[in-house]
């Protein structure tokens, strides 16, 4: 379910990807495997964790999380063995994630302004250091090695002063920041719109105006993934991510859902990247401290990288379950010994 509480409504519960990586300067060299928590060795058909924000303000409530808890989520997750990684690279199964870590994903919903705002500061305009962008450009700088992206999906047609993050004088500069800053900007449609309420040709406007607003401030920009609005797929569901209005074109590489659990290995066989469930930030029974806990106590569900962006590392009791691999990277089954060593075989 998606809330825009900033709109003064509340929406339904419903339950129901990618545009550039991160900057990341060198390519990076192959690690070698190491075990993850309590010894954990590589898993890479273990799931993963796509984590769902929208309010961040005070006081914390179903939709909203206050800073101070957005911090505490990111220091859990840098503490528990968690690295950030770009949707896109998850989409792609090209990830870059050191030994022994899990990658997750931060994505954002509805573009509110408690995720980016600016102050004004004397002459000079500044992030706010308690909105999500401040948090985590601050927490990036406190951990250099956790290099700390997100998805933020704007809503372009909403009334002024709520929408693309609520400061109508700074829409293009806060569009341009994202874009230059190893962020993504992805598609929540054009205002919001159950897509199962409107027609093929609504669709297909939603997603073509959306993508021509977010062009218009960033020119040529990539928006390739969708949130669907309250969860909701359209009678066409091919529509979400491919179509044209008006002789605007449009293709998505990813869709995110609302809820309800983690979403699995880009290496397993099924995998989909246009049903992609999250997780709802939040201190519940489903948030992501949770999950981060369950994952503890049942390391053997949790995605660990081998650390070498050219293999896919998986126990060879479940090689069966692996799924066409990206071209040029190598599947290798890994076997338990009885002394606690590992043996590696190609596949």
């Amino acid at each position: 379910m998606v809330c825009l509480a900033i709109l003064a409504f509340s929406l339904p519960h419903g339950f129901a990807g990618a545009g550039p990586s991160a900057k990341t300067g060198s390519k990076p060299a192959p690690v070698p495997a190491a075990a993850g928590p309590a010894g954990v060795r590589p898993n890479e058909l273990g799931r993963l964790l796509i984590l769902e924000y929208h309010l961040i303000g005070a006081p914390e409530a179903e939709w909203r999380r206050t800073p101070a808890n957005f911090r505490k989520d990111l220091q859990l997750l840098y503490d528990s063995g968690y690295y950030p990684a770009p949707l896109a690279d998850v989409v792609s199964g090209r990830l870059k994630v050191p030994a022994g870590k899990t990658p997750f994903v931060l994505t954002f919903d509805d573009s509110s302004q408690g995720q980016f705002r600016y102050l004004q500061e004397g002459e000079r305009l500044v992030i706010d250091p308690q909105s999500a962008v401040g948090i985590m450009e601050q927490f990036k700088k406190e951990h250099p090695d956790f290099p700390l992206t997100a998805t933020f999906y704007v809503l372009p047609a909403i009334p002024p002063k709520l929408r693309l993050f609520g400061q109508e004088e700074h829409i293009g500069r806060k569009l341009q920041y994202l874009a230059e800053h190893g962020y993504e900007i992805g598609s929540h449609t054009y205002w919001h719109q159950n897509l199962s309420k409107t027609d093929d040709l609504g669709v297909q406007k939603q997603m073509a105006l959306a993508n021509q607003a977010i062009q218009s401030y960033v020119p040529g920009y990539p928006v390739q993934s969708l949130s669907l609005p309250f969860g909701v797929h359209a009678r066409n569901q091919v529509l979400e991510h491919d179509g044209e209005y008006q002789g605007i074109r449009y293709h998505y590489t990813s869709i995110v859902l609302v809820g309800s659990g983690p979403a699995p290995s880009p290496y397993a066989a099924g995998f989909n990247p246009y049903r992609l469930e999250r997780i709802q930030a939040g201190d519940t029974a489903w948030g992501p401290g949770a999950y981060v806990e369950r994952f503890r106590k049942n390391p053997a569900l949790r995605f660990i990288s081998d650390g070498d962006p050219a293999t896919v590392t998986v126990p060879r009791a479940e090689a069966a379950k692996v799924g066409k691999l990206p071209p040029g990277m190598k599947l290798r089954r890994s076997i338990e010994s009885g002394t606690g060593g590992r043996r590696e075989l190609g596949l």
